[in-house]
């Protein structure tokens, strides 16, 4: 089903965002304070409805009809008060889905008070899954899931190839839990206990972030 979504900000991550929320078939609103920026997108995001307007003023959004859209992303660039002040006339006009952008701890603590509904922290993430991949190479993907849990995305170690999801007792020797299985020569994602491990496969393990750290993936 077709939702109503606006970007605010087009840096490199809100032209992406706005790119992908308009490929999945919704109707996107993109929006920043540079005219000559907006110009440049026309043809990249020749999807999105693109406006050049300053979003902290409260009656621009309130004129783009932001408060009847299903959700807003706002990810503006280094500028912390602009985001925090655009966030905040968002919830003030009751969108109800508010994601914003966070530079920085202090900025996410702010975003979180004045109501934002989901923080995101690219460049943590980013270096949090750099930095696995580069101690355990055989790690592919991280996402942090918040509330210090996340999901992992590896290779089965050889030491798993051979065994079946119960015999490793991953919950109960490491406290985490393959949620997913990627196989090229058998269908399925979802792995049973029974679900013997190959060379080659790959598990999604979900868990507490320390857990996952502490887990022997050699």
């Amino acid at each position: 089903m077709s939702r109503q979504f606006a970007v605010i900000g087009l840096g490199r991550l809100g032209v992406s965002l706005a790119s992908t929320l308009a490929s999945l078939g919704h109707d996107v609103l993109g929006v920043d304070s540079n005219k000559d920026l907006i110009q440049d997108l026309s043809d990249e995001l020749h999807d999105v409805h693109l406006v050049a307007a300053d979003a902290t003023e409260t009656p621009v959004l309130q004129d783009l009809g932001l408060e009847h859209f299903d959700g807003a992303a706002v990810v503006i660039g280094g500028d912390m008060q602009a985001s925090i002040l655009v966030t905040l006339i968002l919830k003030e006009l009751g969108v109800p889905l508010v994601i914003a952008r966070a530079h920085s701890t202090h900025h996410a603590r702010v975003l979180e008070k004045i109501g934002a509904d989901q923080i995101v922290q690219p460049e943590r993430d980013m270096g949090a899954q750099l930095a696995r991949s580069v101690a355990s190479p055989s790690i592919r993907d991280y996402v942090d899931l918040g509330g210090d849990e996340a999901l992992l995305e590896v290779e089965a170690p050889r030491r798993w190839v051979g065994k079946s999801l119960a015999d490793l007792h991953l919950y109960r020797k490491s406290g985490v839990t393959v949620i997913a299985l990627k196989s090229k020569d058998r269908e399925g994602t979802l792995p049973r206990g029974d679900t013997v491990l190959r060379e080659g496969d790959v598990v999604i393990i979900g868990g507490p972030n320390k857990k996952l750290d502490e887990l022997d993936l050699s």
